[in-house]
């Protein structure tokens, strides 16, 4: 039985190859249906359903003939039909007129049926587009690729381009090695390749055909495949690889892996205007949303436009590599945009608050418009691990000082080598996850991660802190140290010490790794990526001088100074966390924070104590004194008495 299926399936499949052309009539017949439905759905109201139908015509029916159009008739031809579903889009999503939408749809439906019948006899045109290669770069337009992928693109064409004219010169070996190294030199190390199958719409199938296209051709050298043939095939390849780099967005160039010159490397820069440009205006039609109504869709649109706009283009972290203080009140502004919107704040009030975000995108445009030589680069890397480095570094040598004076030296590898390795190498992993299980969601993900790490670091922080204090003039820790006793650490303790540590390096480390790859993204040659490498050693050869200077200054100081000291700094950073800690939970769009009416804080005040004008942050930060204020005169009263 199974022969006899194989049998058949030989002789139908010359049928079914022959039955390509009907299947573009029948496509076509669907996609007139499919917006006949669009016009139906917009006539009765149903917006987002109508939008749903308009992009399933496009993806799941328009595509099936692009590539006949692309083949015979041109780039151009292709791009310009596909790019209409998008405007139908658009214009139902505007709330354009029914007739707007009828025109736009019968117009499209006129194109098909204008192409159909170049496209179901396209056979005939493969000499005529054999005559008209389009594999050379300077018959497409590059300039809107993003440099990396353009340079790609422009080493893949002109190895295929060689490789026709080594096969008109019957240098066929020459021939193949040109294909070969488009594949995989250009193609696959560059890391195309995954760009392709990751971040675009039927992503896999493209990159299966231009590989598949390329091996017909190596294949098509050995087997004597005409000339004309040979051209044919590769400018396919050419047209697939232009029609690929054209829809991957500009962000994907940051995974390309490709050597830049000097003066390329200069104009590489990521330009981030079209995205301030974008997060303006539509801050501006969230704000004409909320003036007529609909505040939680507003709110909620805001909230979108810092994960969709200004983290996903990557400009969050490229800022935060810069200037942290900046990244930090831009958030704040975002928040402020959803807070007001919350609290019912008049339209006056709000179009401030946008404004005064628009003041500080416009800021932000100007540090990433700045050229990143590898001067700027080495500055940016040694600034990263500094910033990044010394907060979690008071903590850890701290903890260190804490041991030595009292007698527990031993147990430093238990204690503190072994939180801090592990917080590092977890804070690699969670920068992973952030980037490839999450996707698209990342940013949200990463603030809650941030937020929830910070609230709990507060309750170890407060907890070290109060048991600093209560020993800090208890006469057992003299005796320890005068006896040299090492056990002085009971197991709940050395715990607490251990995620203290741990907490306060993982806070910090997933967040630098994620600087520091912006920062990699934006070297484009070995003179960036040494300064990066250069900035991170000395930054990080500082923070162990400081290290030691600390933990040496730690040990001279009298143990009663010294735990009120740290207690101090640990009380600070407390107070501090829980702020900042509220606001990422915001971020993370867990709720909308309430304004405080009258109440406003200076931009120092947020980044250096974590103020910010909502009871839901202010209120724990008030309820933590307090509580710090009640212990520590209960432990007075105890210790008096």
């Amino acid at each position: 039985m199974k022969n006899l299926i194989k049998f058949l399936l030989v002789l139908l499949l010359p049928l079914w190859i022959n039955a390509k052309n009907d299947d573009y009539e029948q496509v076509a017949r669907q996609i007139k249906i499919s917006l006949e439905k669009v016009i139906a759905e917009y006539k009765n109201g149903n917006v987002e359903q109508a939008v749903a139908d308009t992009q399933n015509a496009y993806f799941g029916l328009f595509e099936d003939i692009e590539a006949g159009i692309r083949i015979n008739l041109g780039q151009k031809k292709a791009y310009a039909m596909e790019k209409q579903f998008g405007e139908i889009r658009k214009a139902i999503k505007a709330g354009n007129s029914i007739e707007d939408i009828q025109t736009r749809v019968d117009k499209i439906n006129g194109e098909i049926a204008e192409v159909l019948p170049k496209i179901l006899t396209g056979h005939r045109l493969v000499g005529e587009y054999s005559d008209t290669p389009v594999s050379t770069t300077k018959d497409l337009d590059t300039s809107k690729f993003p440099l990396e992928w353009k340079v790609v693109f422009e080493n893949i064409s002109e190895n295929l381009n060689n490789a026709i004219e080594n096969y008109d010169s019957d240098k066929k070996d020459e021939a193949q090695r040109e294909i070969e190294n488009a594949k995989f030199v250009n193609y696959r190390n560059t890391k195309l390749e995954i760009a392709v199958r990751q971040h675009i719409q039927k992503g896999k199938s493209i990159d299966a055909d231009i590989q598949r296209k390329m091996n017909e051709a190596i294949s098509g050298i050995g087997n004597g495949i005409t000339k004309d043939d040979f051209k044919a095939k590769l400018n396919e390849v050419v047209s697939l690889v232009y029609d690929a780099i054209s829809k991957l967005p500009s962000d994907t160039a940051k995974i390309a892996a490709v050597e830049l010159s000097d003066e390329e490397a200069q104009d590489s820069a990521t330009d981030y205007s079209p995205v301030v440009k974008n997060i303006n205006e539509k801050t501006l039609a969230a704000i004409e949303l909320y003036k007529s109504g609909n505040a939680q869709k507003a709110m909620g649109d805001v909230q979108d436009i810092y994960f969709d706009e200004f983290e996903a283009s990557g400009m969050e972290n490229k800022v935060g590599a810069i200037d942290a203080n900046l990244k930090t009140t831009i958030e704040a502004s975002f928040s402020s945009i959803v807070a007001l919107m919350k609290s019912g704040t008049d339209e006056a009030k709000i179009k401030e608050a946008a404004d005064k975000l628009a003041s500080q995108l416009s800021a932000a445009l100007e540090k990433t418009s700045t050229s990143s030589s590898p001067w700027t680069l080495f500055i940016w890397a040694l600034t990263i691990i500094l910033r990044e480095g010394f907060e979690a570094l008071i903590i850890v040598a701290a903890v260190v000082a804490y041991l030595v004076k009292t007698g527990n030296a031993a147990k430093m590898g238990k204690v503190v080598y072994s939180s801090v390795g592990v917080a590092v190498v977890l804070s690699f992993v969670m920068a992973w996850i952030m980037n490839v299980i999450f996707g698209q969601s990342a940013g949200q993900k990463r603030e809650l991660m941030e937020g929830i790490t910070m609230l709990v670091a507060v309750g170890l922080l407060f907890y070290v802190g109060f048991w600093l204090l209560s020993n800090a003039g208890a006469k057992k820790w003299n005796e320890y140290i005068k006896s040299h006793v090492s056990e002085s650490l009971s197991n709940n303790s050395a715990a607490a010490l251990w995620w203290t540590v741990f907490l306060a390096v993982f806070r910090e480390g997933a967040e630098t790794v994620l600087f520091y790859q912006a920062l990699i993204f934006d070297a484009k040659n070995s003179a960036g990526y040494s300064m990066i490498a250069a900035g991170f050693i000395v930054g990080l050869v500082m923070l162990l001088i400081v290290y030691f200077i600390f933990k040496i200054f730690a040990i001279k100081i009298p143990i009663k100074p010294f735990f009120i000291f740290t207690s101090a700094i640990i009380f600070y950073m407390s107070i501090v966390f829980v702020g900042k800690g509220i606001m990422e939970l915001v971020e993370g769009k867990i709720f909308i924070p309430t304004t405080i009416d009258g109440l406003k804080f200076p931009e120092w005040a947020g980044n250096w104590l974590g103020l910010h004008p909502y009871y839901e942050s202010l209120i724990p930060q008030i309820l933590m004194i307090l509580a710090l204020i009640v212990g520590i005169a209960i432990m007075k009263s105890k210790k008096e008495k």
